[in-house]
């Protein structure tokens, strides 16, 4: 085949980059999804490996530098750190992020040896393999715009991640866009009757079946997981956006306010009857269980309104002598009793810890307490009312074998709750809450989701967000759900084997396109 040698190739290049960033919140343009990466796969067409290094390479860096942008106000007005250098720091994470970018290009086009049907073969396994690696790293994986992200808004597309997770989203989508790669080839360089065009027949057929199968499976699977839904017990469920700026947080002036905001939220939403009431990460400005006034505020509250509490607080202890910080969600019950704990057990590198703090020495942590937080050991699961439910907290939302756990030990519903008022009113709050609803569908649970600053609301079972707040708003949101106490899902009991199975996929394919 021929390559588009006459198309600069930085054009192509940039136009899969934007392209990418268009397909995700805010934007929302998902179905462009199924094409992005076209542009980029002529650009690569029968180059050498380094030129399809630098190539791929400057397409990840147009699409993350701009997608994840909103690091920069975060930075600079959370971490105290130079607009210069915030710049530098997400130059950095693109440029890492871009190198999964560019192995995929290279690998792809290496292990397919030049033959494009196993260049389409390759491509969905290869990209589904990278993806998972860099997603599921514990101390430093980033799911944070995987492709599978963009069809949150298709619910019939993101059904059957149930079975694969989102990464068997990411892969119909770089199937397709293979596909049309191949096709649009053969079609245009190659002379008509050429074998190129009976090949591309079958690379569409075979497509556009993958394609129809899914679709076909996810709308049954959506219109199941609906009917379940409207016709299983529901329970009521509240939840507080505080809207607490964050320089005010941690100031003791600032305290009564900001549990006086809380209160009035609380009892507003206890009107209403619910059986629990949700407040954001990190909520109270102290330590709870070990501030005695605040503690007792909590806990009355709790028994005014009769309704049981979840909700985040720092806390603190002594271990070997050192003292350590944990990220902590609390369930008391409406006698003020604490029920359970959960402690965040996925760390944000240089907002809950520094890596490599001896080299990065200058880099000081956001978070406004001092000293790095430890590690949660278990995914809780919380008991209440007849009902089960894991808590996950900020961006360990984004991570699919996290929040499986509760699940898979018997959560019948998630409540995450997130602070994002770091995030200011970019896209990042948007791309958050989009993750989520993947969450809902892998584990056919609902999800609330209680942030400080927004953007807050319920996500049922099928992935459908309902009830989304704005952001920047004091407002309380009351909603049915339907917790699940039927059979958990394939990923939920077992999850990446779809994964799994694209890595020994690409092993067999590589060594097909060696001896074929």
């Amino acid at each position: 085949m021929q390559s588009l040698n006459q198309t600069p190739s930085l054009i192509l290049s940039t136009l899969s980059g934007l392209l990418l960033i268009v397909i995700f919140p805010q934007y929302n343009l998902e179905f462009l999804a199924w094409f992005a990466l076209v542009p980029l796969l002529f650009a690569i067409q029968n180059q050498p490996l380094i030129t399809v290094t630098l190539r791929s390479f400057f397409t990840g860096m147009i699409f993350y530098f701009f997608s994840l942008n909103w690091i920069t106000n975060t930075l600079v007005n959370y971490g105290n750190i130079p607009v210069s250098l915030s710049f530098i720091i997400l130059a950095l994470l693109a440029a890492y992020l871009s190198f999964y970018f560019s192995l995929f290009c290279v690998l792809t086009t290496k292990l397919s040896r030049g033959k494009p049907v196993y260049f389409f073969l390759l491509a969905p396994l290869v990209w589904t393999s990278l993806e998972y690696l860099r997603s599921t790293h514990m101390t430093f994986g980033f799911s944070w715009m995987g492709l599978g992200y963009s069809q949150f808004q298709t619910l019939a597309i993101i059904q059957p991640a149930e079975i694969t997770g989102v990464y068997g989203v990411s892969a119909l989508i770089v199937l397709v866009n293979a596909g049309l790669h191949f096709s649009l080839n053969t079609w245009i360089f190659s002379p008509k009757g050429h074998d190129g065009w009976k090949m591309s027949y079958r690379v569409i057929g075979l497509t556009t079946l993958v394609v129809g199968l899914w679709f076909g499976w996810g709308n049954w699977a959506l219109e199941l997981t609906k009917s379940k839904i409207e016709t299983s017990p529901k329970i009521r469920v509240a939840l507080a956006q505080g809207n607490i700026k964050q320089h005010l947080k941690w100031n003791k002036l600032y305290q009564k306010k900001i549990m006086e905001v809380y209160k009035e939220l609380t009892l507003q939403g206890a009107k209403k009857k619910p059986e629990l009431i949700v407040w954001p990460e990190a909520a109270t400005p102290f330590y709870f269980s070990l501030d005695p006034n605040g503690t007792k505020y909590v806990q009355d509250l709790a028994r005014t309104s009769d309704v049981p509490l979840l909700f985040g607080s720092p806390y603190k202890k002594q271990i070997a002598g050192k003292e350590l910080f944990y990220n902590r969600a609390f369930l008391i019950s409406n006698q003020g009793k604490t029920i359970d704990v959960y402690d965040k057990m996925h760390l944000v590198p240089f907002g809950e810890f520094v890596p490599f703090r001896q080299a990065l020495f200058f880099i000081e942590k956001i978070v406004e307490i001092i000293g790095d937080f430890g590690l949660g050991k278990q995914a809780t699961v919380f008991k209440l009312n007849n009902h089960q439910l894991g808590v996950s907290i900020c961006y360990e939302i984004i991570f699919p074998d996290l929040v499986r756990q509760p699940v898979k030990n018997g959560a019948e519903y998630l409540v995450n709750i997130t602070n994002d008022a770091w995030f200011g009113k970019s896209a990042a709050s948007f791309q958050h809450i989009s993750m989520a609803a993947l969450r809902a569908v892998e584990n056919r649970v609902p999800i609330v989701r209680a942030a400080n600053t927004g953007i807050s609301g319920f996500i049922d079972a099928t992935g459908e967000i309902r009830q989304k707040t704005s952001l920047f708003k004091r407002v309380m949101i009351v909603d049915e759900i339907t917790p699940n106490k039927g059979p958990r899902t394939f990923y939920s009991k077992f999850g990446d084997v779809f994964s799994y199975l694209c890595f020994a996929l690409t092993g067999i394919i590589t060594i097909l396109a060696y001896r074929f």
